[in-house]
């Protein structure tokens, strides 16, 4: 059996920890059944090669005619409002429980009338504003309400999209979304034993249609026929999604004959598959539809990291740098107190700009990365630590935080928190940690749990995950 890396070996961990009992009922790959699948999407992916495009780093594909809210989803400039948590659809593969009205709310911010959404979006500078539930039909005058608000007050400069499963979308409310200014509709047709009915009413009405499924593997052939109906149709984009397990869907899950495998959550291997296959047919049959393949590496590490990387500028201080994964990096010493003076003296000039920071009481040295190589000819013990941000509706009262006013009478507050205990550089850390700064380090991972760490708060990996 081939050894875990330390950081498969926690993810394992986890998974079994969050569905205890229950994890000995899913099917999982041997190393050998793994090996051949990933053989098998490697065989996949190289008839792609010459035909598709990579994206964010490797783990989005094709992003050659990616729609204009994908790519801003990716880059970050992107807002989810879940107008309601409510939905009349019966999906066997929705992750998530919806079955209260609430209030329309994103990243912890509830926002009971538009105008002070459109506040916010303003405030933080996102360039594309989605509706989302639950189902936002069932608000539909609310969900309306919003894309009016924010078409009103940006124009071309915030690009607007709404999810449907399409069950209530009638003619009339159509148009009352066009009037409005929606430019993309986006329909979940799973939800309806892939009717296009619906859809059909968007089409020619709204600027941009797409169907958003997930790959569901025991549904491929009938994919296959839908694939050349919406190219037929004239629907603008196919997103196809990477099926994941969680407590609330595992009872519906488990009933099919899927192989899961592990990562920050338990996603299905044959949903991935299965998205890749449907994207080798459309091509091979010459289909002019742009199919993208959302992989759940793709929303765990990008939407996670694009997310951090908004606020973190807002509770970074002037010694810290904000990492390619979002994080926020802080590097600093302790001084013996008979070098205090010494040091002091030597870096005089950064203390004055802020580069370096002391604190007498704690004999605490935090200075900008820049600076490492000095500081490491000094000998001196050496630790980074990173922080995470989030923004939430108030402070805790646990951590430093930045208020946000977003108008007269609202404010939000970024926090920022401590993401990991102090790593302490030791003389081989002290080198890999030059070679980061330096960029002569890629992201891979290690058997040192340390740099692991390191790793995982410096890079967003490469590609698809691995099947184990």
């Amino acid at each position: 059996m081939n050894r875990l890396t330390p950081l498969k070996e926690r993810h394992l961990l986890r998974n079994q920890e969050e569905y205890q009992v229950k994890y000995n009922y899913l099917k999982f790959p041997s190393p050998k059944e793994a090996a051949t699948a990933m053989q098998d999407r490697k065989t996949i992916l190289s008839t792609l090669e010459s035909r598709v495009k990579w994206g964010f780093h490797n783990s989005k594909v094709d992003v050659t005619k990616l729609s204009k809210g994908c790519q801003l989803c990716g880059e970050g400039q992107w807002s989810c409002l879940f107008i309601n948590n409510l939905c009349n659809g019966k999906c066997f593969y929705c992750p998530t429980q919806q079955n209260d009205l609430a209030q329309p709310e994103t990243n912890t911010l509830i926002f009971e009338e538009p105008q002070t959404y459109v506040d916010y979006i303003r405030k933080f500078g996102f360039k594309g504003v989605s509706i989302s539930g639950g189902e936002p039909l069932i608000s539909f005058d609310k969900s309306l309400a919003f894309v009016k608000a924010v078409k009103d007050a940006f124009g071309d400069e915030v690009y607007v999209w709404l999810y449907t499963n399409g069950i209530l979308l009638t003619p009339e409310k159509v148009e009352a979304f066009k009037q409005a200014g929606l430019n993309e509709m986006r329909f979940d047709i799973g939800a309806t034993e892939y009717k296009t009915d619906k859809l059909q009413l968007a089409l020619g009405q709204i600027p941009v249609v797409t169907v958003e499924i997930p790959a569901v593997p025991q549904e491929e052939e009938l994919l296959k026929e839908k694939i050349r109906e919406l190219s037929a149709l004239g629907v603008n984009h196919l997103n196809f999604h990477q099926m994941r397990l969680t407590p609330y869907n595992f009872n519906q899950l488990v009933e099919h004959d899927y192989t899961y495998i592990h990562g920050e959550k338990v996603t299905v291997m044959d949903s991935e598959l299965t998205a890749l296959r449907l994207i080798q047919f459309a091509l091979d049959e010459g289909l002019d539809l742009p199919i993208n393949y959302c992989s759940f590496v793709y929303k765990n590490r990008h939407q996670k990291s694009a997310n951090r990387k908004k606020h973190a500028p807002l509770v970074r201080y002037p010694w810290e740098e904000v990492t390619e994964n979002g994080f926020i990096r802080n590097v600093y010493t302790r001084l013996p107190r008979e070098r205090q003076g010494e040091v002091l003296n030597l870096f005089e000039d950064e203390l004055a700009k802020g580069w370096v920071i002391f604190n007498e009481k704690t004999s605490r040295m935090d200075f900008h990365s820049e600076l490492f190589k000095r500081f490491v000819a000094l000998e001196l013990p050496l630790w980074v630590e990173y922080h995470v941000s989030h923004i939430f509706p108030q402070e805790t009262g646990i951590n430093d935080f930045t208020r946000i006013l977003l108008n007269d009478e609202r404010e939000v507050v970024v926090e920022r928190r401590l993401a990991n205990l102090p790593i302490e550089l030791d003389d081989e850390k002290r080198k890999f940690f030059l070679s980061l700064l330096n960029q002569d380090v890629q992201y891979k991972e290690s058997e040192d749990s340390k740099i692991q760490q390191i790793m995982t708060y410096e890079f967003i990996p490469e590609g698809l995950g691995d099947y184990y």
